[in-house]
């Protein structure tokens, strides 16, 4: 039985307790948050959850360092605001913890490359959850572009588009020291993907609009892999609150058009070439649970695939970074 603790109660912590949960081979024994009244916020982008939290036989502390000493955890969930992302990770990673830590995984990259050295010194796992990997629509076209089964990409266009974060002016993730803004809290799923899907661009351009303030809201950026694909992706904390959120894409291959959009209620759609529009098979529900179980058979020993390494995590916040200054 592998023994997990989450750190960070708010609404992603909800997320990562549900989903362990969920894992016959696994138990969540411990929780820990600065409140030490566990709960739930209703601050995600996403209608995944629901505000009850069944912490029965789970033991709740506010002090982290108290949790490592008392609890024989095998592995840990860190769902913190970014800016605490590198510090309790290698403090976890040094308590011999396996760590799967929300994502971005640190607020710049010299961050990254001390967790990923800390997780090689304690030989223990380190995995950023970067969920969209894992997302059953993406997950379904990450094998669609491998096995070329309508050609090779032509074009793709990603949008993640959101209003500002709620919390306003004194939420941390208004806060772009502690969360990165927009480019790297939001845009940088779409940037990991394209990652996933085609490797590391070799230059991106970006144009950048800006709050009153002077922080930076909107990000569209053109990813340049030295052939004639037009890839392109567009993050945004300027919707109006009316409009509340959309990730979606375009992918135009040689033989099809496949587009997502994740309010209609046909999410995943083919366009091919020849022949009517159709409706693909996909695997349902999100990526929240699959990124979780990926992590526990990491873990367990019985995972044969790679999705996602901290490496890679790595150059996914190189690149929402550089989106900033391009």
């Amino acid at each position: 039985m592998i023994k997990v603790g989450i750190i960070g109660m708010g609404f992603m912590g909800g997320v990562h307790l549900r989903n362990w949960q969920s894992i016959d081979g696994a138990k969540v024994v411990a929780v820990c948050d600065a409140n030490p009244v566990a709960r739930t916020a209703k601050q995600g982008n996403l209608d995944v959850t629901s505000e009850t939290l069944d912490l029965e036989d789970v033991a709740i502390y506010s002090d982290v360092g108290e949790m490592f000493v008392t609890e024989k955890l095998d592995t840990v969930s860190i769902a913190l605001p970014t800016y605490l992302h590198r510090e309790i990770s290698i403090r976890a990673l040094g308590n011999g913890i396996h760590v799967l830590c929300e994502k971005p995984m640190a607020l710049n990259v010299a961050d990254c490359d001390l967790m990923i050295a800390a997780a090689a010194k304690a030989g223990k796992h380190l995995m950023v959850a970067q969920c969209i990997r894992f997302w059953p629509e993406y997950a379904w076209v990450k094998k669609v572009v491998e096995s070329g089964e309508y050609g090779k990409v032509l074009a793709a266009d990603f949008q993640r588009l959101s209003a500002p974060p709620a919390g306003g002016g004194g939420s941390w993730f208004a806060d772009t020291s502690k969360s990165g803004g927009v480019a790297l809290d939001l845009h940088i799923h779409d940037l990991d993907y394209i990652q996933y899907l085609f490797g590391i661009p070799r230059q991106v351009c970006a144009t950048v609009s800006r709050f009153d303030n002077g922080v930076p809201g909107h990000v569209l950026t053109i990813l340049d892999y030295g052939d004639d694909r037009a890839i392109s992706a567009t993050g945004s904390w300027m919707m109006p609150p009316s409009f509340g959120f959309k990730m979606g894409f375009d992918i135009i291959f040689e033989k099809a058009l496949v587009v997502f959009d994740s309010r209609s209620e046909t999410t995943l759609k083919v366009y091919p070439s020849a022949g009517e529009s159709f409706v693909p098979e996909f695997e349902k529900g999100d990526g929240y649970k699959g990124e979780i179980e990926y992590f526990f058979n990491l873990v367990s020993g019985t995972n044969m695939e790679t999705v996602i390494t901290p490496e890679q995590a790595r150059e996914s916040v190189r690149l929402a970074l550089e989106t900033m200054h391009a």
